[in-house]
Formats: C-alpha cells, sequence, structure tokens
C-alpha cells in the first residue's frame, strides 16, 4: 500500500532535537498540551498560548521553563517565525507572539530530551501505563524487553492551530518536522460535534502504522475552569490504519486534544537504552469556521453551541451508559431493560447472569444500592471496532446501605453492539474493593 503524504518538511529541527541530549531530573509521565488564549484573532493581535502539562486535560500541574524548550515556531503557508518571548505564567509555559497577516497559524513546540533511570519491572508498567500496551507486546515478542535497569529519555513534542483574520491560506496539512507528528488531514478549523477529524501520525517522517491514539474533549468557554472541564472529559482510543491514519470522531464542540506515545530502542552509544516520544495535537471544535464567522476572540477558548444532529459512536456509547446508570439511581426497571440486548451477561459479585437472571436476582439490590449511596464516576473511555464497542470507568463509592459503611473503589467494563434500535449492551463486569485508609 502506497501512503501518500502532502506537505513540505522543514528540514533541520528532527536533526537538532537527536543532538539535544539533556540528563534528567525527575520523570513527570504528563503529557503537555499547547492552549491558544483564543482560536480566532485579528492581524496585529497578539498570539498567547499556554503549554500546559498534567495527566487532565486541560489544567497544568507543573510549568516547562524556557530553557527546557527546544524549538518553538509558528508554521503557516509562507513559512516559520521562530518564537522567542517564552516565559512562566503561574504552572504553565506562556509564549506570546505579535502576528500581522492573516491565514491559519501552527504553533509547535519540542521540548529538550531527559532521561530517568528505571528497573526493568518499572519500563513494563510504564508501558501498560501510559497506554502503549502495542509496545509491550512487540518488545516482548521480540525479546528486546530489558532484564536490567535501564536509562530511558523522553521528550515532547506539542502543536495547536489558531485562525488569524478571515479566509487567510490554510496550514493545517504542514510537516513541521517533529519527530513524532500528527498531520491532520482535514481542516479542524471546519469541525462540529459529529464530525470525525482524520489525522495521520508521522514518525521521523514516515507513517506509524499500529499505534494506539488517544483522545478526550472537554467543555471550554470563559465560565468554564480547567479543573471542572477536566472532570467532564469524553475520552476515545482508535488505532493508526496501515498509513498511519487515526480517525477520531469528535463527539461534542469545545476543546479537543490527541496525544499518543512512541517508544523504541535508543541508538547504541547515545547514552540512553530507550527513547520515548510523546507528541499531541489540539484544537477546538466549532471555535473558528473559514469566514471566521464564529469568533473565538476572549478570555478563552469558546466553544460553539451544540449541532443537533447526528452524533459520533463514541458519544452515543458513553450516553448509553450514562442512561443506564441514571436509571439505576432512578429506580426505572424498564429504563435499564431497554438498554439491554437479549443476550446480555452481567458479571459482578463473583458470579455470571443472563438477562431474566439480572432482572429478578441483582437489578434491584443495584437500584437500591444506586439511590443509597454516593458514586463519584470517572470520566467514561470509549472504544469503537465497527459495529461493537467498549466503555470503561472507574468510581468511588461512599455512604451507608443496610448499615454497612461504604467506601470503595471500582471498575466497570461494558461492551455494547449495534443493532438497528441502536448501542444495546451486551456484557457488563463491574469489580470493586474497599478504599486503603
Amino acid at each position: 500500500m502506497t501512503c501518500f503524504i502532502r506537505s513540505r518538511l522543514l528540514r533541520g529541527v528532527a536533526a537538532g532535537i537527536t543532538v539535544l541530549l539533556a540528563t534528567a531530573a525527575t520523570l513527570s509521565a504528563h503529557d503537555f498540551w499547547l492552549i491558544p488564549n483564543a482560536f480566532t484573532i485579528a492581524p496585529g493581535s497578539v498570539l498567547e498560548v499556554r503549554g500546559q502539562t498534567s495527566s487532565r486535560f486541560p489544567t497544568s500541574e507543573v510549568a516547562v521553563t524556557p530553557d527546557r524548550v527546544a524549538d518553538a515556531r509558528i508554521v503557516d503557508a509562507s513559512g516559520t517565525t521562530p518564537l522567542s518571548d517564552l516565559s512562566v505564567s503561574d504552572q504553565s509555559l506562556l509564549i506570546r507572539q505579535p502576528v500581522r497577516t492573516p491565514g491559519q497559524k501552527i504553533v509547535a513546540v519540542t521540548t529538550r530530551p531527559r532521561s530517568v533511570r528505571e528497573s526493568a519491572e518499572g519500563f513494563r508498567n510504564y508501558l501498560v501505563v501510559e497506554g502503549a500496551p502495542e509496545a509491550l507486546e512487540r518488545y516482548q515478542r521480540e525479546g528486546k524487553l530489558p532484564v536490567d535497569s535501564i536509562t530511558r529519555r523522553y521528550a515532547k513534542y506539542a502543536k495547536t492551530m489558531v485562525e488569524v483574520g478571515r479566509n487567510g491560506p490554510r496550514a493545517y496539512q504542514q510537516v513541521v518536522g517533529h519527530p513524532l507528528e500528527f498531520v491532520p488531514l482535514s481542516d479542524p478549523a471546519a469541525l462540529r460535534a459529529g464530525d470525525t477529524l482524520s489525522v495521520r501520525l508521522l514518525f521521523r517522517g514516515q507513517p506509524l502504522a499500529g499505534i494506539k491514539v488517544h483522545a478526550s474533549g472537554v467543555p471550554a468557554g470563559p465560565g468554564v475552569a480547567p479543573a471542572a472541564a477536566a472532570e467532564r472529559a469524553q475520552e476515545v482510543t482508535v488505532d493508526t490504519d496501515a498509513c498511519g491514519v487515526a480517525r477520531i470522531p469528535v463527539g461534542r464542540e469545545g476543546l479537543w486534544n490527541v496525544r499518543t506515545l512512541h517508544i523504541e530502542p535508543a541508538p547504541a552509544g547515545s547514552g540512553a537504552d530507550w527513547d520515548t516520544h510523546w507528541v499531541s495535537f489540539v484544537f477546538s471544535a466549532g471555535a473558528s469556521t473559514r469566514d471566521g464567522s464564529a469568533s473565538a476572540a476572549g478570555p478563552g477558548p469558546v466553544p460553539g453551541t451544540p449541532v443537533p444532529g447526528a452524533r459520533s459512536d463514541s458519544a452515543e456509547i458513553a450516553d448509553v451508559v450514562d442512561r443506564f446508570h441514571a436509571g439505576l439511581v432512578a429506580a426505572d426497571t424498564a429504563a435499564v431493560l431497554r438498554l439491554l440486548a437479549p443476550e446480555v451477561v452481567v458479571q459482578e459479585s463473583g458470579g455470571v447472569e443472563t438477562l431474566s437472571e439480572y432482572r429478578s436476582h441483582h437489578l434491584p439490590g443495584d437500584m437500591a444500592f444506586a439511590r443509597a449511596v454516593e458514586r463519584d464516576r470517572s470520566p467514561i473511555r470509549v472504544q469503537v471496532k465497527g459495529d461493537v464497542g467498549w466503555a470503561t470507568s472507574t468510581s468511588t463509592t461512599l455512604g451507608e446501605y443496610r448499615g454497612r459503611t461504604i467506601n470503595s473503589q471500582g471498575a466497570e467494563l461494558m461492551v455494547l453492539r449495534r443493532d438497528p434500535e441502536g448501542w444495546r449492551i451486551v456484557a457488563i463486569h463491574w469489580s470493586s474493593r474497599a478504599r486503603r485508609p
């Protein structure tokens, strides 16, 4: 299969990164995102972008300091502009740059590599926790996983886009030359809820197939605090195809990020055993249009009003899960059963029940329990393969039930299948344990 890659490569950036071998302080297993103060600004304005470092989009727990930035630039249809006005603001890296010419601008930042020592077991755990199971499986199959402690080097590459003025030249397909990079195949500025964004993942300029790509969208706007938005994140995971293309269902309007990492053995004699490349791309669905009619200028990213109509599969699956739990809390047996397929299996409390068994046995107890105690659920993570999807989440439950104090940590897996009536639940698995004091 031939995968056609459009756009020019800005030479020298990737080469420059490979010689920046910084020794490390401490590993911070966090993503790095670029978030503009506004996605649409007027020519002559000052572009402001914040670099956020956190495991919860779009919050920031620690600032990347200017000395850790290896390369920062604006890329547009006419060329590149280095960015030098870098500072720290609260817990964020702050980038400021006057922009005078209209058009779509890519803001791209690379951090200097750092290194960390870790045990062989720690390295395996790192691959699992950071969402790179395909790397763990591949290197285990090839016999490359370490048996002794190793040095792992890591760097992060982040991009976002801002619209300057109206009807300017497009730049979204430009390749900026990061070692690992997402390149949109369609204009993110035109996205609305229910659309799909296709991005190609490039590693050293070549498509990278079979990689898990994670995306999440949060509500955004002047009245939405980052921490509150993070609690309401909608998560999806997809795989890149043979041409390195990931198709991201955009299930809501608001602020979105696409992210992944790629791990490979480091070159011999480079001072490290393994190299980890982190990459992210941030965009705003509904924040701007080709004619600039929906402005996002203001104190923060402003999403549009939700658009009625078709929604993505991931959004529909998440909605089914939410309605199932709402039915339990409301003790609405009919509403719960409508969401279950006839062949559903429910695994809980060490047993497996069919639909009829669950209806007569555990369902009444689940409803009573849901009404009696408070449950704080994490964002729902959804993956979709054709007409099958699965949703995972965790929860913390606190309260009193039948004279017992409840303080537990739970996990949930729901498998759904699409039929002519929509998505229905075909399997549920719940597990829980007492929380440690």
